[in-house]
């Protein structure tokens, strides 16, 4: 067997051989891969808003057979994957092992279509038909049976009628940028905006349709050891936050959030060559849960602050010690000027992220994501170790 390779140029140009599939075979890949995927963190995203710490065991039936649990059917196929643990990914989060036509069964069902219908533009049983057909052509890709270009074309104008109000929902679930008011007179934000002291503040904003909030816990990174090596190279020990050990340890956060992701900051050195450098956990909740229980979760933000505060002083007098929810991590800084060039500062700060691990909590993503087109250009959907696609630039 002579299994050819793809070649990628110098402009990054693919050369498929002309043995391998059809082209449209790989878009069909694409889209049902994305449309899989954004349905499953849709039905996370309704279900855990609705049931809170009990969505997990939300039970539905498909193709008529016996009524079975998310968390049921989850952990039979993570145990027959870990019988192949040496193949593909660690993968435990429960919706990553349901397929497509499972979703669709679990949405349409008569237990919980009454927490989905105001997403679709259309009746249940025309929905319902739409993504079934979907589902098909998925299967039959799936099993490696031949599909049609015109399949695809089916499918893409299907999940447009669909996703419509999917999309938009997922839309303001990813981004919220716009800041909240501060003469806002809400009790939320009040309990809220109130918090913080000289290493976090706590700034809540708005998604586009305001249904969702971000409170956005900035963490001003502490140095705890520097050390001088030349006048053109620094190393630091400072003190970082495990972003996802925030909710194994505090238990009100993970029952009321939707999710947590985290963004690191680019650092910069000041006049005496400190290394400046911030964290941002954004903590996303649907509006009205965080209004209902703004009390509760606002004690829970200020236990977080408190810990963060007592863990750093720590720290500082043994940079040996970890702990529950604050570590070391080592960054460097570097003077580069490539001949006839101009010189900059350069920095080694990766110490600082959390990349997403199969035992973190389903509420925690990782790093956050900066996109529109949630459906189609995501490159990488919540509980996924790595990217599955490049990121988009804007002229492309």
């Amino acid at each position: 067997m002579e299994w050819k390779s793809a070649a990628i140029n110098d402009q990054g140009l693919i050369r498929v051989p002309k043995r391998w599939l059809h082209i449209h075979y790989y878009e069909a890949m694409n889209i049902l891969f994305r449309f899989e995927n954004s349905l499953r963190v849709f039905v996370y995203a309704v279900l855990k808003n609705e049931f809170l710490n009990e969505w997990r065991e939300c039970n539905f039936s498909f193709l008529g057979g016996e009524a079975n649990s998310i968390n049921s059917i989850a952990r039979k196929r993570i145990s027959q994957a870990e019988s192949f643990g040496y193949l593909g990914f660690d993968i435990k989060a429960p919706l990553m092992h349901l397929t497509s036509g499972e979703l669709v069964e679990l949405i349409t069902s008569g237990a919980y279509w009454t927490k989905f219908q105001g997403y679709f533009r259309g009746n249940k049983e025309i929905m319902k038909n739409k993504l079934l057909e979907i589902g098909n052509i998925r299967n039959s890709l799936a099993h490696f049976r031949p599909i049609k270009p015109e399949d695809i074309e089916l499918v893409k104008q299907n999940s447009r009628h669909t996703l419509i109000g999917v999309e938009e929902c997922l839309q303001n679930i990813f981004s919220q940028n716009t800041r909240v008011p501060t003469n806002t007179m809400d009790d939320w934000y009040k309990s809220i905006s109130v918090l913080g002291n000289d290493q976090i503040t706590l700034v809540p904003y708005f998604s586009k349709d305001e249904s969702w909030i971000n409170i956005r816990l900035r963490f001003v990174v502490p140095i705890l050891k520097k050390d001088f090596f030349t006048e053109t190279y620094y190393s630091f020990s400072v003190a970082t936050i495990n972003s996802s050990n925030i909710l194994k340890t505090h238990a009100v956060l993970s029952k009321y959030l939707t999710y947590l992701t985290e963004t690191v900051m680019g650092p910069t050195l000041d006049e005496e060559k400190n290394i400046k450098a911030n964290k941002d956990l954004n903590f996303v909740f649907r509006k009205d849960i965080l209004v209902a229980n703004h009390t509760a979760i606002a004690e829970e933000f200020k236990s977080v602050l408190l810990k963060v505060s007592e863990e750093c002083d720590l720290l500082c007098k043994d940079n040996l010690a970890r702990g529950s929810i604050i570590e070391t991590a080592s960054l460097s800084s570097w003077w580069s000027q490539p001949e006839g060039q101009d010189g900059k500062w350069m920095y080694s700060y990766a110490d600082l992220s959390e990349e997403y691990k199969s035992d973190d909590p389903d509420e925690y993503w990782g790093k956050r994501q900066y996109i529109s087109d949630v459906v189609s250009g995501c490159k990488r959907y919540p509980w996924m170790p790595e990217d599955i696609s490049q990121i988009e630039d804007f002229w492309d």
